[in-house]
């Protein structure tokens, strides 16, 4: 998923680690469409596990300087994220990676950007504008 200026909230820290997000899902959809996506699938887990825990670390503390009333909802769904991006970096180490692994991985990260992002952030960007 290409980044796009319309993605930007105007908060450059955040709009710099969902871009670095965008440019790890193309990396990951650019093998994959080379017929290289397993080779892929490692680092981008690898990436997700650091990227999850600094990029959810800063909206938390932005989310409390704004007292964000939905902060709770929020960090819930961040420890679902974390939760599958754990699980399937388990599975991948276990059993392997395949084709399915591949889109399964671009699936979820894609969800992850349209609903997440593009949504559930969108609405804590508002309180912090205001």
């Amino acid at each position: 998923m290409t980044w796009k200026d319309s993605f930007a909230f105007g908060i450059p820290l955040i709009d710099a680690q969902h871009k670095e997000l965008c440019d790890h899902i193309d990396k990951l959809f650019e093998a994959g469409s080379k017929g290289k996506g397993a080779e892929e699938v490692m680092n981008v887990l690898n990436f997700l596990e650091g990227y999850t825990i600094k990029h959810f670390a800063d909206e938390k503390a932005l989310m409390e300087k704004i007292k964000y009333p939905h902060y709770l909802t929020h960090k819930q769904k961040h420890k679902e994220f974390v939760a599958k991006v754990a699980r399937m970096k388990k599975e991948a180490t276990e059993n392997g990676v395949n084709i399915a692994t591949v889109i399964s991985l671009n699936q979820m990260i894609s969800d992850w950007l349209i609903a997440h992002i593009r949504s559930v952030d969108s609405d804590y960007v508002k309180y912090y504008k205001k």
